[in-house]
């Protein structure tokens, strides 16, 4: 029989003691209920955890996202990378006691600032358009192509698509640093994350005072505007301030 001292407890994030929590937030364990565990000034966001499956499935990740990003909404919070499991007595002994004062000065650094991710990718077919005519080289390579037959051009066809690639990233560097820098002064700061396609053009984080959420957001909303047809911009937030959290 399970007993309350290994009873397993899942975090979510960390809060000042003092935070009220959302209504409505659902949990990934049975119940459904989420809670706070308070120790001095913090305290973790808790629920239990499923039964009978390990944890992994999307809806896991998902409602562990729901949970932090709806919480981040409305008060400062440390995020726990999923999936974050502990004995329900470890979490006071062994993650809020010991480190309290460090956790602290994290929400200090994110009181009253909420985290937005701006995405953005070329609309496609405009900018190849863009690169295919306006690069010389390039051009006179496709004309080279277009004149003979198609069993002869496999080379200059890999060659072409390594210069097509090469634009697009040069592109790429300077379009994403004049987006950032457009919106940059709106936020607090910001952190550049990993791109995954030669399409895509930003991928960052920006730490926003919540008194200027609507100014930045307006400010996005401008940039978007006027890129639209070349770049498509995509604004996530406010959401958990993953990238603006030291994780060690």
């Amino acid at each position: 029989m399970e007993t309350d001292a290994v009873k397993p407890t899942y975090v979510y994030g960390l809060v000042r003691a003092d935070t009220t929590l959302p209504e409505g937030l659902a949990g990934l364990g049975p119940s459904g209920r989420v809670t706070t565990i308070v120790h001095g000034h913090l305290a973790a966001i808790v629920s239990d955890v499923p039964v009978g499956r390990p944890l992994g499935v999307r809806g896991d990740l998902v409602a562990h996202e729901t949970v932090l990003d709806a919480v981040a909404g409305r008060a400062a919070v440390v995020p726990m990378r999923f999936p974050a499991v502990v004995e329900e007595h470890a979490v006071v002994d062994e993650l809020l006691a010991p480190n309290e004062d460090r956790f602290l000065t994290l929400l200090d650094g994110l009181e009253n600032r909420i985290q937005f991710t701006l995405t953005g990718r070329y609309e496609q077919d405009a900018v190849l358009r863009e690169i295919l005519e306006g690069d010389p080289e390039i051009a006179a390579l496709r004309e080279k192509i277009r004149s003979l037959p198609e069993d002869a051009t496999y080379y200059h066809r890999v060659r072409l698509g390594e210069l097509v690639v090469q634009a697009l990233e040069d592109r790429r560097d300077v379009e994403a640093a004049e987006i950032v820098d457009r919106l940059g002064p709106f936020a607090v700061t910001t952190a550049s994350n990993p791109l995954a396609a030669p399409e895509d053009v930003v991928n960052t984080a920006f730490l926003v005072e919540r008194k200027r959420r609507r100014e930045f957001e307006d400010a996005v909303e401008s940039v978007g505007k006027a890129l639209a047809g070349r770049i498509r911009l995509r604004l996530l937030g406010p959401v958990a301030p993953y990238d603006f959290v030291d994780e060690e």
